[in-house]
């Protein structure tokens, strides 16, 4: 095969998996494209002919899928450079190695795999179908893991990610995470593949090695069949499950829809925020039922806290915003900005934190969120503090200063009700303007909120502390607006839905332009908003529960797992390929030739005989 055919292989894989994520024609992704996007991409690497076009491939796979699907981060303004430019070339750099390690198997029999020529003695196990699945799967499993974690971590354009309608399959998150999905969906790729190369090259050419050559693929078939079955069996019961709430909590969701950075409209969007949300409250007392929680979206307020606390008092003029709290003595929690002033030996400097602020009924500053995994290069500059980097930065997006990483983890209870099937939800009418310090000694119960910020609430890392540490409903807080389309809004809801399935807990997204929505412990949409529209949402939260699920109480198991196959695999390989090295030639020649051999040794007999 030649390179330009293997480099269109890439790109098509790529293009395949772009279809499959939540893109502008498929708002929710296409499960089926996505379940068939490895094929192209098993075959290039399978029929690469050296490491440096193995390296070219998954480059250019990992490139096409970042730039098709997350186009959109063109339009982080003047970050564009980094959040497009730099994310772009991070994952292609990150695929292209990882391609190595996924080459290693086809790295000492590719020319005798395109050939067909089979050996006598039992083959090394790297050149067994069945392992080449299973490795290839692993270590793909494992690509995607590494993409998603630790400071450049970007869990955008990832195969599970595409995968959000098939919920039957997606509940395998609650014991494997996201990565039980992708191996088994890669799994599938491989086998298809590997079936398709075997019956060209073998079943055609050599029909007497049929049922030789598809050994292997059959057990694996079979394998991935039973697993399968077994995921499609259980996860329809279990998102089938009725689940019952212990509590309630009703809560005014608002959905500005300003734009992002415009930084002088910040009275207009506060006040716009709070017409939304009297209207709501006055619907809900109507029916004679009272909100218990208001959450507006990241970034609504622009002052500094904890200063912006005292000057809320007065701003905006027309309906300052502590007034508007303790008018409907309601709790509110919405994005801020939080402003430390860190003093040195040399000169004091400020650290600006992207945070939740949390007001009491009576309208008191009850403290903050700050947000843990801060966008890279663009929210996180690596020493920023140095004056070079600080000129570089004005230089190159006109400003030096970044967000500075949030430093603990924060939890806010609130008051809220018992859930109570024959009385409807609200069971208890008590004051919920009750202080916070005599709140836990009532009969009231208490849900325990935390606050993950945006891009938090994509990344196990952050939430499943969050979860372990006590945390009963999830509220995100987000500002995707500036993307200015719907798949970055719905690429954004797929992946945080994840959250909700992996922990079996509700998860509230409050969003500046959408996707708005409250998602059960399944992943069911249970209320949402509409994108790009100035809208309000009022609904009983279910809180759940807590249940240790099998990831929440294990993590990353699978990926480690395949971490753990690939060091193994690696080290063994590397043993028989000192042993193959030291086989004598006549061991690597074709059954048919060295059979051929034996049938001359045989003529020679006979004619010594005739003689």
């Amino acid at each position: 095969m030649t390179l330009i055919l293997q480099v269109f292989y890439s790109v098509f894989s790529g293009l395949l998996l772009t279809l499959g994520i939540p893109n502008e024609l498929f708002l929710l992704g296409s499960p089926f494209y996505a379940f068939i996007s490895i094929i192209p991409y098993y075959i290039a690497i399978k029929n690469a002919k050296n490491f440096r076009n193995a390296f070219l491939l998954g480059f250019l796979q990992t490139l096409t899928t970042h730039l098709c699907s997350s186009f959109w981060l063109a339009y982080f303004k003047d970050f564009a450079i980094f959040t497009l430019g730099a994310s772009a070339l991070a994952t292609a750099c990150i695929g292209g190695i990882m391609a190595l390690f996924i080459y290693l198997p086809f790295s000492r029999n590719t020319e005798i795999y395109r050939k067909l020529s089979f050996y006598c003695a039992k083959k090394p196990f790297y050149e067994d179908s069945a392992f080449r699945i299973v490795y290839f799967a692993s270590l793909y499993t494992l690509y995607e893991w590494v993409k998603s974690s630790g400071f450049i971590g970007y869990p955008w354009g990832t195969i599970s990610s595409a995968m959000y309608r098939w919920h039957s399959f997606t509940q395998l998150a609650s014991i494997t995470g996201t990565y039980g999905i992708t191996f088994l969906t890669v799994m599938f790729d491989c086998i298809v593949a590997e079936a398709g190369i075997t019956y060209i090259y073998a079943c055609r050419c050599h029909p007497e090695y049929k049922l030789k050559c598809f050994t292997g693929i059959i057990y694996t078939s079979k394998t991935f069949a039973i697993l399968f079955a077994i995921t499609l069996f259980w996860g329809n019961c279990q998102y089938n499950l009725v689940r019952t709430p212990d509590k309630t909590i009703t809560t005014v969701m608002v959905q500005q829809n300003h734009d992002s950075w415009l930084i002088s409209d910040e009275e207009e969007t506060i006040l716009k925020s709070e017409k939304l949300t009297q209207n709501k409250i006055d619907e809900l007392r109507k029916l004679d039922k009272e909100p218990q929680l208001i959450v507006w979206s990241e970034g609504t307020l622009q002052r500094n806290f904890p200063g912006a606390a005292s000057i809320y008092e007065y701003e905006p003029e027309e309906n300052p915003l502590n007034y508007f709290i303790r008018r409907n003595s309601v709790p509110l929690i919405t994005g801020g900005v939080y402003k430390k002033t860190v003093y040195t030996e040399k000169e004091p400097f400020n650290r600006y934190y992207n945070i939740t602020a949390v007001f009491d009924s009576d309208a008191n500053f009850r403290g903050y969120y700050g947000k843990l995994h801060l966008v890279p290069y663009a929210e996180a500059i690596p020493g920023i503090e140095n004056p070079i980097i600080q000129k570089i930065f004005r230089k190159v997006v006109g400003i030096s200063a970044g967000w500075t990483q949030g430093e603990q983890l924060t939890y806010f209870e609130i008051p809220c009700s018992y859930y109570d099937e024959k009385t409807n939800p609200r069971v208890n009418n008590i004051n919920i303007s009750i202080p916070y310090g005599v709140a836990q000694d009532c009969e009231q119960p208490l849900v325990r909120i935390c606050t993950p910020i945006c891009f938090d609430d994509s990344f196990t890392d952050v939430m499943r502390p969050l979860f372990l540490n006590g945390a009963e409903l999830f509220v995100n807080l987000t500002d995707d607006s500036w993307s200015l389309k719907k798949s970055s809004e719905y690429q954004h809801f797929c992946i945080a839905s994840y959250r909700a399935i992996e922990y079996r807990t509700t998860l509230v997204r409050s969003t500046n332009a959408g996707y708005s929505v409250v998602v059960d412990p399944a992943g069911k949409i249970i209320a949402d908003q509409p994108l790009f529209e100035a809208s309000s949402l009022a609904y009983d939260v279910p809180v759940y529960k807590r249940i240790l699920t099998t990831y929440a109480r294990f993590g990353n198991w699978l990926p480690y797992s395949c971490l753990v196959i690939f060091v193994l695999v690696s080290i063994f390989m590397a043993c028989s390929f000192n042993m193959y090295d030291s086989i004598p030639s006549e061991r690597n020649k074709p059954v048919v030739l060295r059979k051929a051999k034996k049938h001359k040794k045989v003529s020679n007999k006979k004619k010594k005989h005739k003689k």
